[in-house]
């Protein structure tokens, strides 16, 4: 196949070659598909080829030094479209799939578009298997061993708790807000219990004012550029803090260098600070009014009773402030 558009109409392939040999010698060349070949060749010529046989190869003489060669190119196999089951596919398209295999898919020209889209999309995802039953003790194990951690913090951290309960009640009771702040799980955990005082724990009652200090992207980023991120909650705590407020501050190691500077900026304005860190307590241990330790050194078991101390301490203020459902006295 000579693989070239038609001369004339130059949108669909050529299958049809004219070639004019005078006096031995090729004078001309045309290619043309096969609906216009005929008008190609009276435009060429000046002669009509209707009655000129559609053979793969037919010679014909128009004088003694005058000869037309006319070539076919086979028809291509018919196809059905695989979109439309109905026109015949004009248009081969090849898929590379997300493991490697490559498909080719024929179309017609009406569903090319649409039918490549449609086929591009589809994803090959296995079917979901059945766990093992390894897995299941796997998750038991994980579960008990994260309870068994809560147990003990239960036990060694209840007071811490309870004394972080009365300090948060007593300041919002005369006024005060709570700022939170904390990195990466620890931003989450901040965010978390923020919407817990401002929405509701488990009473219906009115708002208590809560503000997570790591929802601002554009304060974030601006002092970040402007000063070191060791400064994006500090920075707040200055413009947003005062006496009378509370500082919960989350770093499950305790050395967290942004938090730590925002605790010592909330005792600079006369706040009191709450810290919730691991085992060991690091550099917050002694930072903060009241530091409450996980006993674990595992950061997701660290957070999880991060957020257990969060939840008692926002049930416990609800019933200290607005056990009879009122506002705070």
């Amino acid at each position: 196949m000579h693989g070239r558009l038609c001369e004339k109409c130059g949108e669909h392939v050529a299958i049809v070659h004219i070639t004019r040999i005078v006096g031995g010698a090729v004078s001309a060349e045309y290619h043309f598909c096969e609906d216009c070949a005929r008008e190609g060749m009276a435009q060429a010529f000046g002669r009509d080829i209707s009655g000129i046989p559609k053979e793969a190869h037919v010679r014909v003489h128009w004088g003694a030094n005058d000869t037309i060669e006319i070539t076919r190119d086979p028809p291509p196999a018919a196809t059905l479209c695989e979109q439309c089951k109905q026109r015949l596919a004009d248009t081969r398209t090849t898929e590379i799939g997300v493991d490697g295999t490559i498909s080719v898919h024929n179309l017609c020209s009406d569903c090319a578009g649409p039918g490549l889209r449609a086929h591009l999309t589809k994803v090959h995802i296995p079917e979901a298997r059945e766990p093992g039953p390894e897995v299941a003790a796997k998750v038991r194990e994980a579960i008990a061993a994260s309870a068994e951690v809560k147990r003990r913090f239960a036990d060694e951290a209840a007071a811490d708790i309870a004394r972080a309960v009365q300090m948060v009640a007593d300041r919002l009771d005369r006024g005060g807000k709570v700022l939170l702040c904390g990195n990466g799980g620890s931003a989450a955990e901040a965010q978390h219990i923020a919407a817990e005082l401002v929405g509701r724990f488990k009473l219906e009652r009115p708002a208590l004012p809560a503000i997570a200090l790591t929802t601002n992207s554009s304060i974030l980023t601006a002092i970040a550029n402007d000063y070191t991120f060791d400064d994006v909650f500090a920075r707040q705590v200055g413009g947003l803090g005062s006496a009378g407020d509370v500082l919960f501050a989350y770093s499950t190691s305790g050395n967290s260098k942004n938090v730590l500077r925002a605790i010592q900026a909330a005792k600079i304005v006369g706040m009191k600070t709450i810290g919730f860190t691991g085992a060991s307590g690091g550099a917050m241990a002694n930072a903060c009014d009241v530091c409450i330790k996980a006993p674990s050194e595992d950061t997701p078991t660290v957070q999880e009773c991060h957020t257990a101390a969060g939840h008692a301490i926002c049930r416990l203020v609800e019933e200290i402030l607005c056990g009879g459902h009122g506002a705070p006295e």
